[in-house]
């Protein structure tokens, strides 16, 4: 069996796939085999938005069953920015961002990303071409 490619997502990534309706956490394991990981300070950046407005904090919501749902693992933060972190997990994991910034800036380190595309998929080529 082919090892496990880790996954580590973002909070945009997220909240992308929820608000757009993509099932992307299923298209990527339809595509790759797949592991799924967050970070903690993600899980509290997502309540702290669920706060603030009732649309997000019912996204948040599906999110948070999503990630129950398809047994994502969470690693615990250990630095308070959660780009800085990203971009420093970026060689063991591979980052699901939509942020344009991040993915530079992870790209940079030498790592990968998945992001939605068109707001309708998740592009995984990035991967495929190993």
């Amino acid at each position: 069996m082919a090892e496990k490619i880790k996954i580590l997502l973002d909070t945009n990534f997220l909240l992308t796939i929820v608000r757009y309706k993509i099932h992307g956490l299923e298209e990527i394991k339809q595509k790759l085999p797949a592991e799924f990981y967050t970070l903690s300070r993600i899980l509290f950046e997502l309540a702290g938005l669920g706060k603030s407005d009732k649309k997000v904090k019912k996204e948040v919501s599906i999110v948070e069953q999503m990630l129950r749902n398809n047994n994502v693992k969470v690693l615990d933060s250990t630095i308070e920015n959660v780009d800085n972190e990203l971009i420093g997990l970026s060689k063991e994991y591979v980052i699901a961002t939509n942020d344009k910034e991040l993915r530079r800036r992870v790209r940079e380190a030498g790592g990968k990303t998945i992001y939605v595309k068109s707001l309708t998929y998740v592009e995984v080529e990035e991967l495929l071409e190993q």
